[in-house]
């Protein structure tokens, strides 16, 4: 009798079901394009063909203009597709992230730039205070979804 029993899925688990395949095409997909671009440029500065730091400078300006605003458009459609398929939990896990990003840099630019100034230290750099931001937002993020667990 127990083997006749059948599981029924319901509406909600459905749901929730074509939002994780929703929320991990959406990853792949950005994974993927990441990686193309990263073993595209990769390449080209492995084999000398370009210097890494005059990649988008040896490229004809319309051709670095399109790549640029082609990449824009895709990050903005991926990201609109992200948000569609995820959960209420999952978009505050992101804002709590995305305001940690946010106060990282509108804390150590300032900072690094009053510092500049007074010459204490050098002019602030763009990709440290990049990556800073990137790392701060992903440990408030980390840190929701350790808490969550």
């Amino acid at each position: 009798m127990m083997g006749e029993v059948m599981h029924k899925i319901g509406e909600g688990e459905r749901l929730a079901a074509g939002r994780r395949r929703k929320f991990w095409l959406s990853i792949g997909v950005i994974g993927i394009g990441g990686a193309i671009v990263g073993l595209v440029t990769g390449y080209a500065a492995g084999h000398q063909v370009v210097a890494p730091e005059e990649i988008w400078a040896s490229l004809p300006k319309p051709l670095a203009v399109a790549i640029i605003a082609i990449s824009l458009g895709l990050f903005v459609y991926r990201s609109w597709r992200f948000y569609k398929a995820i959960d209420e939990v999952e978009l505050v896990d992101n804002l709590w992230g995305s305001t940690a990003s946010y106060y990282v840099y509108a804390t150590l630019f300032p900072l690094w730039w009053a510092l500049g100034k007074a010459d204490v230290v050098t002019e602030p750099d763009d990709w440290a205070i990049y990556f800073a931001a990137l790392i701060g937002g992903g440990m408030a993020y980390g840190w929701r979804k350790w808490r969550a667990r």
